[in-house]
């Protein structure tokens, strides 16, 4: 989910802050979840054309989950959809990855320790609202829970950059935090290393709270650095098998 927010903070803003429920089918979410995380692990090799009969027969679903999986994973930059020739991976490569976190960790920082300083009250509550919803989220047991996850996490990290309260900033954090392959990886997390993500982000908002910008700048490196190592570990693992009987049950 991506906020458009404008210059200083809003009550606007605070009603954004309800989570995006999602609308897809269980058979069409279970799908998505798991072409996900194999476009995220590289299963797919770039450029790589994906057929829905084909996926349907091998995940044993009909065309239907999988038309709607395949078009939910285009309009998040994941796959290109090219007329009159079919949907093709989309190209990103470990380079591309890496350069993202590292410009990531060169700038967000800066934004978390601009936060310590300019911070409204307001904004530090919704903060804490957002790591009790996102470890909520992170226990629950229902289809969307990563979907949720991963909204929240998004909002977390605009919000600072907002609170960041540097135009120039924020024009250039904007699309960083909102990379497809980058915003997505809570698919590839287990609850326990989610969890972990939170505690980052408690760290953080103690931080800005307590208005020491040192401590905010050295949270948000570590949490970003953490990040980017537990991404490169799990898409270097071996692609598995898909979760069969999860797509089973839900056709």
């Amino acid at each position: 989910m991506v906020w458009r927010t404008s210059g200083h903070y809003t009550q606007d803003f605070a009603a954004k802050t309800m989570l995006e429920k999602p609308s897809l089918s269980n058979a069409t979410q279970t799908v998505y979840s798991n072409l996900r995380r194999r476009l995220m692990t590289g299963f797919y090799t770039p450029g790589t054309q994906l057929k829905e009969e084909h996926l349907a027969e091998e995940l044993e679903v009909s065309r239907t989950p999988v038309r709607g999986a395949l078009r939910r994973l285009v309009k998040d930059g994941m796959l290109i959809a090219e007329v009159h020739r079919g949907v093709f991976v989309a190209e990103w490569t470990n380079q591309d990855i890496t350069e993202v976190f590292e410009l990531r960790r060169l700038l967000e920082p800066h934004a978390a320790g601009l936060a310590a300083r300019n911070a409204t009250p307001e904004q530090i509550a919704i903060l804490k609202r957002f790591n009790l919803q996102m470890a909520e989220a992170a226990r629950s047991e229902h289809e969307s829970r990563t979907q949720e996850v991963q909204s929240i996490n998004n909002q977390f990290h605009r919000l600072i950059i907002e609170a960041s309260c540097s135009p120039r900033l924020k024009s250039m954090l904007e699309n960083l935090v909102s990379m497809p392959m980058v915003v997505g990886s809570f698919y590839l997390y287990s609850t326990e290393e989610m969890l972990r993500s939170v505690q980052h982000h408690e760290l953080i908002t103690e931080a800005i709270e307590a208005g020491d910008r040192d401590y905010a700048e050295q949270a948000m490196r570590l949490h970003l650095k953490a990040t980017h190592l537990l991404f490169m570990e799990r898409r270097s693992d071996k692609p598995n098998k898909p979760f069969l009987d999860a797509l089973r049950e839900s056709s």
